[in-house]
């Protein structure tokens, strides 16, 4: 019988595929048949240690990529799975022979005994080399976090190694397996002292120093052992680290869950806790991430149980866990930049998710005859509905017009034309100016449609046609990547509604398609430049924004960060009426950011730059296009989106500069004093009086 052809491990797919990883896994893939303590049986459960750390890793980091040897009899359709959600498999090589196959046979006491079904030598064979490893994922800026799962320790020391060679500012996880510590001790202890952080299960770690106290074993292994950093996973008690500064062993709870099978729940740990690290979080914060990825694991059997968990769902489950001191309040700016780190795959999901919903809400409004689109919101969904006007134009075939909700309900709505459809937006669904203006729009006989995050939402009760997107909030923070999530439900029911009207969208689809990696691309590329900005222009009084087409409206968000995180004053106007008028106050250093991916304005973009130069403006330049003139600060943006949806990838450096700037400025998201600040504030916006239209 012929072996399934295996999608190629460099072929791509959906999500993130083909993206430079900001943690790589390496290790083995296995087929496990678990029988547990009461008889019961799971056979051919998809596992390997490279597979539970990775699905738990991309929970938290959406820039994962895995390196590891198949066998050619492992199921394509696992690749495939694994390919939409975004990880990367350009790291895996192809192999003759079985995947390794294991019984796993767990006792009433917790214990655990390993079968090998595969022959003796094939672990040697399956387990990753140092050749394996892609080069351009090591030399990458910032340099990755590595997990090298449980393998044969020769095979460890040799990828330890070249790793380090290739990256020495990588850092390097090390896990273990029971299998290979006792008649190993000294070779994994001088292993362990090489590595940036070594995680041992509490199994591990007693067979290791041949006694079962884990915080005496790691106080002796961090002091007397020169292991720079160990964490161990003690199960349901959760993990123990080293805290370096107070010379302490720190413990961390567990995160709840309902156990099912605990197989790969300390791979799923370490694949958190390498997502923490990743992104700049201290180790006690990483475990806390850990744990909960842990936690997932544990509910499922096999790895691809991970595969149903969302990082919404994982975000939730941390915010969920006991409070301690450790942990920042909601209101922590901090959380603005994990949320934004989280844009690839916000963008991914909701494109995924949407698909179906607005294909058929662009069959019924062709069906309906509607010929003309308002887009209705306040604040970021004002700005979002503004950024997609183009797009319904030039791919719908639509007339669309953004109008800010209070105008909308006092002074357009009585005067629309016929076969009109009023699309308001609101990510909470309770702001109280768009709720009139979509009732005021229904009153008039226009057909309501709601864009939303809230299906249950006042807002959404006025609607004849909900969409409903679903973004991960980590924190209190200003809006980052729920604005981008209705940029992608906006650009997604402009090509729905293309298609249903007989138009040519291909090429947009496919550039769209290619959104979630260019975000992460595009993460990559700016957040550095972006806070070398914020360090220059922190303690300035205000900064300008300029921009034009959909990023006027890019601008314009670009600003609204300042006032919601930073606390400065920011100001935002279309390139061209820059020279009417902010020309005259923007000479002598003043800042100005000018917003221009490549489009049908770059020719009055480089005459406003040259004019910005000559006034001696200090200028940034956010572009996916080189300027025609010499401009000394240039965040880039990735090429490949057209000026349609370029808005997806111009907010982002406006959402790290933001976030940078807030971080020096000792703020907090929105720095409300407290409680009834913040209620008064969210009573005047929720505020749903009616009016009498003009």
């Amino acid at each position: 019988m012929t072996a399934p052809t295996l999608p190629s491990p460099a072929s791509g797919g959906g999500g993130l595929a083909g993206h430079t990883p900001r943690v790589i896994v390496v290790g083995d893939l296995t087929i496990d048949d678990i029988v547990l303590p009461d008889g019961s049986t799971h056979m051919a459960s998809i596992g390997g240690d490279c597979l539970y750390a990775a699905l738990a890793a991309r929970l938290w980091e959406p820039r994962v990529g895995v390196v590891t040897r198949r066998g050619d009899d492992f199921p394509a359709d696992v690749w495939t799975r694994l390919q939409k959600l975004g990880i990367c498999l350009d790291g895996a090589v192809d192999i003759p022979g079985p995947t390794l196959r294991n019984w796993i046979i767990y006792e009433p006491d917790g214990r655990r005994n390993w079968v090998y079904r595969t022959a003796p030598g094939r672990a040697a064979e399956v387990a990753v080399r140092p050749e394996d490893l892609p080069a351009s994922w090591l030399t990458a800026e910032p340099a990755p976090v590595v997990h090298v799962a449980a393998m044969p320790i020769d095979a460890a020391e040799r990828i330890v190694e070249s790793v380090q060679g290739q990256a020495p500012e990588a850092i390097v996880v090390l896990d273990t397996h029971e299998d290979y510590v006792r008649g190993y001790r000294d070779q994994l202890l001088r292993l362990a002292a090489h590595v940036d952080v070594f995680l041992p299960s509490r199994k591990e770690l007693a067979d290791l120093v041949g006694y079962d106290d884990p915080p005496r074993a790691v106080r002796e292994l961090c002091t007397e052992k020169s292991v720079p950093l160990v964490v161990v996973k003690m199960g349901k008690d959760g993990a123990l680290l080293w805290n370096r500064d107070r010379s302490e062993v720190v413990a961390v709870e567990a995160a709840p869950a309902s156990i099912v099978d605990v197989t790969g729940a300390g791979d799923a740990f370490c694949g958190g806790f390498a997502s923490g690290l990743a992104q700049g979080l201290d180790p006690l914060e990483a475990a806390r991430r850990g744990t909960v990825s842990a936690a997932f694991a544990a509910e499922g059997f096999g790895s691809l149980a991970l595969t149903s968990v969302t990082p919404a769902d994982a975000s939730a489950r941390l915010l969920g866990a006991p409070v301690t001191t450790s942990q920042r309040d909601r209101f922590a700016i901090e959380w603005m930049l994990e949320e934004i780190r989280l844009a690839p795959d916000v963008i991914a999901r909701q494109l995924a998710a949407l698909d179906t919903p607005l294909q058929q809400l662009a069959a019924s409004l062709v069906q309906s005859g509607v010929g003309n689109l308002y887009l209705v919101g306040c604040g970021d969904s004002a700005f979002a509905g503004a950024a997609a006007t183009l797009a319904f134009s030039k791919h719908a075939g639509i007339p669309a017009e953004a109008i800010h909700a209070l105008d909308m309900a006092r002074y357009r709505v009585r005067y629309l034309p016929p076969n009109s459809a009023v699309l308001c937006i609101s990510y909470s669904g309770e702001v109280g100016r768009t709720i009139e203006a979509a009732a005021q729009a229904r009153e008039f006989g226009h057909r309501v449609m709601v864009l939303t995050g809230n299906a249950v939402s006042p807002l959404a009760n006025e609607a004849a046609d909900v969409v409903v997107v679903n973004v991960p909030s980590l924190g209190s923070t200003p809006g980052t990547i729920s604005f981008l999530a209705m940029l992608v439900a906006l650009y997604e029911l402009a090509l729905q509604w293309g298609t249903a009207r007989g138009n040519d969208v291909v090429g947009a689809r496919s550039a769209l398609e290619r959104a979630a990696e260019l975000t992460a691309q595009t993460l990559v590329s700016s957040e550095e430049p972006a806070a070398r900005l914020a360090e220059r222009l922190y303690s300035r009084a205000a900064i300008a924004f300029v921009g034009a087409g959909p990023n006027e409206a890019t601008a314009r968000f670009g600003a609204a960060k300042l006032f919601e995180g930073p606390q400065m004053r920011g100001a935002a106007t279309n390139i061209e009426e820059w020279a009417h008028g902010e020309y005259f106050i923007s000479g002598d250093g003043e800042p100005v950011i000018v917003v221009a991916p490549r489009g049908a304005a770059m020719d009055r973009v480089g005459e406003i730059l040259a004019e910005l130069d000559f006034i001696n403006s200090d200028v940034t330049l956010i572009s996916d296009a080189p300027p025609a003139l010499a401009v000394e600060h240039v965040i880039p943006l990735a090429p490949g989106l057209p000026e349609d949806f370029s808005p997806l990838l111009a907010a982002l450096p406006l959402s790290v500069l933001a976030f940078h700037l807030a971080r020096l400025r000792g703020k907090r998201s929105y720095n409300l004093p407290g409680p009834h600040d913040r209620k008064e504030h969210y009573d005047t916006i929720h505020r749903a009086t009616r009016g009498r239209p003009a």
